[in-house]
């Protein structure tokens, strides 16, 4: 029986417009309620919890979304890297997380660098002092290790929400055979 996150996932990516006990407000919501529902919830309440941890346990949220949305697209990519992504960014546009561009692929270096324009959680957000989007880099870390079947970190090396105008994601394979 699928879990609840891969339950939402296949209704989202089956375009349903409907919710159960939501028949006059319907599915979507303001990106701002999103953004504050995220960084509230996911960010200073967790970091009041459990303090320096905050960060890590944002990103494997995030982490464990990317594999379950890598594992729904990966039976169509046939194997192949360049479609995977290609499906990926169209998931990414459907769920109107961000506009996911590659801008370097170097697999002898263990390397994939993506950003992700107009990103769901940072976009609108200025003059944070530091990278806020652990979640995003998360996801996107599951997304290749979904791929790649090798553990990966996932870096934000840039935030919109820190004046960089873009979110940068390098994706570091590690222990790839």
């Amino acid at each position: 029986m699928p879990t609840i996150q891969e339950q939402l996932l296949a209704s989202i990516l089956r375009g349903d417009q409907q919710v159960a006990n939501r028949e006059h407000l319907g599915a979507m919501v303001p990106i701002q309620l999103f953004q504050a529902m995220r960084l509230v919830g996911m960010g200073s309440a967790i970091q009041d919890m459990v303090g320096d941890g905050a960060d890590a346990l944002v990103y494997r949220s995030g982490q464990s979304l990317g594999e379950i949305l890598g594992k729904a697209v990966l039976p169509q990519a046939d194997n192949d890297l360049g479609k995977y992504v290609g499906l990926i960014r169209a998931v990414c546009l459907q769920l109107s997380i961000g506009q996911v561009v590659v801008e370097k692929v170097a697999l002898q270096d263990d390397l994939i660098r993506l950003r992700v324009d107009e990103c769901v959680s940072c976009a609108g957000i200025e003059a944070a002092d530091h990278p806020i989007c652990h979640f995003e880099a998360g996801m996107v870390g599951g997304i290749v290790r979904t791929f790649t079947k090798t553990s990966v970190r996932a870096i934000e090396t840039r935030c919109n929400a820190t004046g960089d105008g873009t979110c940068g994601i390098d994706v570091h394979i590690l222990n790839r055979q």
